[in-house]
């Protein structure tokens, strides 16, 4: 079987090509300096378990490919220079368990298709510039594990939909953040232990 090759270039117009046997499982371009890549590819790769892009310096890139990827579990773009992110293709991707954003230029980002995401253990956003996030999408996410979004420009973040989470063990968020929830799960008894260390400090509303 012929091999399917994924080509990217850098910033300053150098090619990196990289070849994958059709049956593999792991796409790993981490670190290979990648400003721009065409990911159309991946259409060819209908196994695809893990996709990383980490530690290039991206700045915008099309997902919409992943639509063909029904098996993605683990999915790594921390460490470029993306500034907007389209995630919907990730709605068709219903064994998702990994989602690497952190260390970006994210100012928005619409968690929306993860609701489709029920199996989501993992979330970063860490060390982006978002000035607002709805995590109401994640109300769906019950196995979500670990969620971070220290170091971003927001001052109030609602976390109601983390009361859903019931596993979440892991919540990072800066100590300056305005926590805020709706009254009704004021008096819930079970609460995840990454959310019970911030009880203290959500208005409720």
């Amino acid at each position: 079987m012929d091999e399917i090759t994924i080509w990217s270039e850098t910033k300053k117009g150098g090619k990196v090509v990289e070849s994958f046997d059709p049956t593999t499982t792991v796409v790993d371009l981490n670190d290979r300096r990648i400003g721009s890549t065409d990911l159309s590819p991946l259409e060819e790769l209908p196994n695809l378990e893990v996709l990383t892009l980490s530690g290039n310096e991206i700045e915008s890139i099309d997902l919409s490919v992943l639509e063909e990827c029904p098996s993605l579990v683990e999915l790594s773009l921390g460490g470029n220079e993306i500034t907007a992110l389209d995630l919907t293709p990730l709605s068709t991707c219903p064994e998702l368990t990994y989602l690497g954003l952190s260390f970006n230029r994210l100012r928005e980002i619409d968690l929306g298709p993860l609701s489709s995401c029920k199996k989501l253990r993992s979330l970063h956003l860490y060390e982006n510039k978002l000035r607002d996030v709805d995590l109401s999408p994640l109300k769906k996410c019950r196995k979500l594990r670990t969620l971070t979004l220290t170091k971003n420009e927001f001052s109030s973040l609602d976390v109601s939909a983390l009361f859903r989470c019931p596993n979440l063990r892991t919540l990072d968020l800066d100590p300056d953040v305005t926590l805020s929830a709706e009254k009704k799960f004021k008096t819930k008894t079970k609460v995840s232990r990454g959310l019970s260390s911030y009880l203290d400090r959500i208005e409720w509303i």
